[in-house]
């Protein structure tokens, strides 16, 4: 069985709401970095970090102050099993500078996990925040319009100082063309955590709820989200307390169904009840998908006839910071596997290169088609990015797909590709080789990361009836 997930990226960024360290002129060697950080510093506030009850990992961050503000640093390491059997361990840290009411000045970052390393440098010009990344050995640049005077350093030091209203967030564990994310920050009253009297803030984010509880003098002590991940204060850094063992990381959030889809790769016809979870403001249907109420009805389908390109569609040609299909060795890679074939021909080659490149292995990254290149390996993420960029390259028109797919008994999160072929949508997953997907993917999202940020509503909350297949 294939496994696969959308998810590390979705725990990266509810952490990232508190803050990272990374110095970039002090960066140790990779085996280093997830040990002896700030254990003998009584400076180092340390925060345990559980998911569903198990600890997996820690956060350890300090505060400086310098003449005009303060230095922020933290350092955040889990360590994760996907599948029973394997442990994987991720890192990443910033150094944030920002004013006395922490408003963002400059940050560095740097996530790292096995071979795989991303960096970033992000700093505040006038009404603009410059980034640079480095993902893949290549550098790039994206220039976001910061039309507020204030953009939070972090979340975490946004409530310290007991600032509440509506802001806006850059989020650099997930970079793309749009990370500027709309918050907003109320007291919901005041409770207690052993003993301690604290104020209780909620910060809502991407459609969730993300709760603070913050004492008097602007200690935070614990922070939850409702995807089962909780952060709390402890005195140290005990790090043989993190024992992932036991915790699968893609089956804890998987979705069982009572009724078995049997040959789900065969199928052309499934029809499921959604429940438990507000469906508007998701992109859900489609050429291939149809909503009425919470019945979702979705048939296999194969392309248009049609040669027109809609305005809207065009789009999906462009290149983006995370989807390089104008970068020379994606292009030369396009038309060696395309040649001459065109339409669904084309996205056939598309999808078997990618399945062949890649080995299928659960990868804590932020999805990249020259990384993927590169290492030759990656999960449902760099499958997905690789083919999408292909596919614009030669012309096609083309976009990454989220949602989830049925595997033995229940549904996983997972990415695909969406491909406009003769005037429709067609569903593509080069995870399983499949040129024409079959009806078992639900697409809840499509696009870049601040859309999949939208399954935020439905993880740990959705469940699926199978009503109908054929």
């Amino acid at each position: 069985m294939r496994k696969i997930r959308i998810f590390l990226p979705i725990i990266l960024i509810i952490i990232g709401s508190g803050i990272i360290l990374f110095q970039r002129n002090h960066l140790e060697k990779r085996e280093s970095q997830s040990s002896n950080l700030f254990e003998n510093d009584p400076k180092t506030e340390y925060f345990g970090i559980y998911l569903k009850g198990y600890k997996v990992g820690y956060l350890a961050s300090r505060v400086d102050s310098t003449k005009d503000g303060y230095r922020v640093y933290s350092t955040t390491y889990m360590k994760l099993s996907p599948i029973g059997g394997m442990e994987k361990e991720v890192t990443y840290k910033i150094v944030a500078n920002a004013d006395f009411s922490y408003n963002l000045k400059d940050f560095e970052f740097s996530m790292f996990s096995d071979n795989y390393l991303f960096e970033a440098i992000g700093k505040r010009e006038r009404n603009n925040l410059i980034v640079e990344f480095t993902s893949g050995g290549v550098k790039r640049k994206i220039i976001y319009e910061i039309k507020s005077s204030y953009l939070p350093a972090t979340i975490e030091g946004l409530v310290k100082t007991g600032k509440i209203g509506n802001f806006k967030f850059f989020d650099p564990t997930l970079p793309s063309s749009d990370s500027l994310f709309d918050i907003s920050v109320s007291v919901t009253g005041k409770d207690t955590i052993d003993g301690i009297p604290v104020i209780k803030y909620v910060v809502k984010q991407s459609g969730i709820d993300v709760l603070f509880w913050v004492t008097e003098k602007g200690e935070l002590l614990r922070s939850e989200s409702p995807i089962g991940l909780l952060m709390k204060r402890e005195k140290g850094l005990i790090k043989k307390d993190i024992k992932p063992v036991g915790f699968k990381l893609y089956d804890s959030y998987a979705i069982r169904v009572e009724k078995e889809i049997k040959n789900p790769r065969e199928i052309s016809f499934l029809k499921v009840r959604l429940d438990s979870v507000p469906l508007s403001g998701l992109r859900i249907e489609d050429d291939r998908q149809t909503l009425n109420g919470n019945i979702l009805t979705i048939k296999k389908i194969q392309p248009g006839s049609s040669s027109l390109i809609p305005e809207e569609v065009k789009e999906f040609l462009k290149p983006s910071p995370f989807i390089p299909s104008d970068d020379e060795r994606i292009k030369t890679i396009a038309k060696e596997v395309v040649g001459d074939k065109r339409g669904l021909e084309a996205v056939e080659r598309i999808i078997s290169y990618v399945d062949k490149k890649l080995e299928d292995k659960p990868t804590f990254s932020i999805p990249d088609p020259i990384e993927a290149l590169n290492s030759g390996e990656g999960d449902c993420n760099e499958h997905a990015a690789l083919a999408v960029a292909l596919l614009q390259a030669s012309g096609i028109p083309a976009r990454v797909e989220v949602g989830l797919v049925y595997i033995n008994g229940a549904f996983y999160y997972h990415a695909w590709v969406g491909a406009y072929l003769g005037g429709k949508w067609v569903s593509s997953d080069p995870v399983f080789g499949q040129v024409i997907a079959d009806p078992t993917h639900i697409k809840l999202e499509y696009g870049g990361f601040e859309s999949q940020a939208k399954l935020y509503r439905v993880i740990n909350k959705l469940q699926i009836t199978v009503l109908d297949y054929d």
